[in-house]
Formats: structure tokens, sequence, C-alpha cells
């Protein structure tokens, strides 16, 4: 046994001792040192080629329960044929967090003969493009019978062509709206079904927003509210209520009955007309003045001895026969 101490550098492998660091070289004085090269350039982006347009801009207004089909074309301005990875997600919004329900979806990716619902929010799929040649996506979207005004589902897709960096993207929307529903009720007794119907819609709100019932067509109400089913459960029960009428009802067709028809449109000077109200109902008339501002007509009875001028509203004379008369002002 030896008593000499132990060699430096045990531990080694190979016993020898490490080799000491070499310090880096300085310039000698007057010499620049040599310039550090510059990081490399990132990879410049390929220009986008592909181009996603839909058929019709801006959201979708849809009622509860109806449907919308979307178009989508994609095409390719490279000038050879390739693949690109087409990406969909679907995204719901509801005005009432955590209450908004999920519209279906389904689509018609190239290459399949019908529609294939979405179960999933995210697809991704390979599509062969032709330069030039569009490939045509459709959407098909259905607002669901519980939806809330102004819920929103989203459409967003990408489009990246195989050696491309960037993607091009598109967002389809659909919104949830109002609807215009006619209800029919027995004739004379709207204003008791639209009353009975305000009561149950200030319990039970977002169901019916509004109501009208127009004096000049008997046997309908109409109601403005997000769908059909919700609105025909209200009406279970209503006495004289008779139903919702098939369809939704446009603005277009309301409207008429929003605006004052003047009652007083037709009439002129000298025309023979009937009295329909009032305590001279039945009784031929003679017009002798109109007044547009008050719709009011004047009229001279034509088998009172007595010639006395009556002034009556428009609404109470019925035209028989136009005089040679000038119109009133």
């Amino acid at each position: 046994m030896s008593d000499q101490p132990p060699e430096e550098g045990i531990g080694l492998l190979t016993g020898e001792e490490p080799a000491a660091p070499v310090a880096p070289a300085k310039p000698a004085p007057g010499i620049p040192a040599a310039p550090t090269p510059p990081p490399p350039a990132p990879r410049p982006e390929v220009p986008g080629l592909l181009t996603l347009r839909a058929a019709d801009e801006g959201a979708r207004d849809l009622t509860a329960g109806t449907d919308a089909t979307l178009d989508v074309v994609l095409t390719s301005a490279h000038p050879a044929p390739g693949t690109a990875r087409v990406g969909v997600e679907i995204t719901y919004t509801s005005t009432y967090p955590g209450e908004g329900a999920e519209w279906p979806v389904s689509w018609h990716p190239p290459g399949k003969r019908s529609m294939i619902e979405l179960v999933a929010r995210k697809e991704r799929i390979a599509v062969p493009l032709e330069p030039n040649k569009p490939v045509k996506f459709s959407f098909s979207v259905k607002a669901p019978v519980g939806v809330r005004y102004g819920d929103r589902v989203e459409i967003q897709l990408s489009a990246q062509w195989e050696e491309e960096s960037r993607a091009t993207k598109l967002t389809l929307a659909c919104v949830a709206r109002q609807a215009v529903l006619a209800i029919k009720t027995s004739r004379n007794y709207e204003r008791e079904v639209a009353d009975t119907l305000l009561a149950r819609a200030e319990e039970k709100r977002d169901v019916v927003f509004a109501l009208l019932v127009p004096a000049a067509l008997r046997g309908y109400v109409f109601a403005e509210g997000m769908s059909f089913e919700g609105v025909r459960e209200m009406l279970k029960g209503i006495r004289k209520a008779r139903g919702l009428v098939a369809g939704e009802t446009t603005l277009k067709e309301v409207e008429p009955l929003l605006v004052a028809k003047i009652t007083v449109e037709g009439f002129v000077e000298g025309a023979i007309v009937e009295l329909i109200a009032g305590p001279f109902k039945g009784e031929k008339a003679r017009v002798k003045k109109i007044d547009q501002a008050k719709e009011e007509i004047t009229v001279e009875l034509i088998e009172a001895v007595v010639p006395i001028p009556v002034t009556v509203r428009g609404d109470h004379v019925r035209m028989l026969e136009k005089g040679g008369g000038k119109s009133g002002g």
C-alpha cells in the first residue's frame, strides 16, 4: 500500500488531466473584430392564392323553427393542381348565457352525395383543387324552437394550401329574429283574446313582444314573438282563440294595417251616398263638402223637407253614385 497522496483527476475514465479551457483569441490591437453573422431571414410568406366566397353577404336572419342554406365557393389560383386543408368550426352565442340552444348544422362537403350533420364543433378535410376551378360547399342551418332573440351561430371556415403558411378565412353567421304570427279568433272577440294573451305575456316574457288588433280586419290578432310553439302554448285555454295561422306573416302584409286609411278618399262633391251609421242610418244624401283634414263629410238628406247640412265621419257613409263635382280639400 502506497503512502503517496492520490493523484488529481480521480473520476476521469482515462485518468488523464482535463485540458485547460482555451480562451477566445483577442484581436490584435488596431484590427477590428470580425462581424457577427446576422440571424437567418424569415422565410417569406407565400401570397394567398386561395379564395373563399359566400353566396350571401352578411348574417342571415332566421325565426325559430326555420332553416336556411348557406353556399360557399373555394377557388385556387395556383398554376398547378394541389390539395387544400379546409377547416370548419361552429360557435354559438346567446343573449342569455348558459340558456342558448345549439343550432343543428349540416354540410355538404365536396365528393359527398348528401348532407352530413356536423356533430363535432370542429372538422378538417382535404380538398383536391384544380387551377381556377371553383369547388362548392353547402351548409344547412336550422334555428331551434327554443331560440332566443339575438342568438347567433357562426360557421368559421379556413382554407390553407399545402405549402402555404397563411390560411384564407371566412365566417358565415345566422341570427335569430322575431316573427309576426297571425292568430285566428272568433269575430268580435279579437280584443278579449288579445287582452288575455297580453296578461300571460307579462308573466312569461321573451315569448310575445307585441300585439296588434286591427280594426279593419275582423277575426285576427297579430303577435310579434320568437316561435310558433311558444305562442301556441300561450294560446291554450284562451276563450274564443282558434289557433295560429300556418306560416309567418310578413311585415309587408301587416304594414297597411298600421297606417290609418283616409276615410274620405274617393268622395267628391255632388256624389250620392248612403248613411250607414248614426241617427240617419239608411238615409240617402248628397255630398256638399269634404274636409280631408278632419276626415268628415257634410251632406244634405235628399228626402228631407228642409235641406239641412249634416256633418258625419267619412266611414259613416257609403258611396252610391259619383256626381260630377270637385273633390274636397
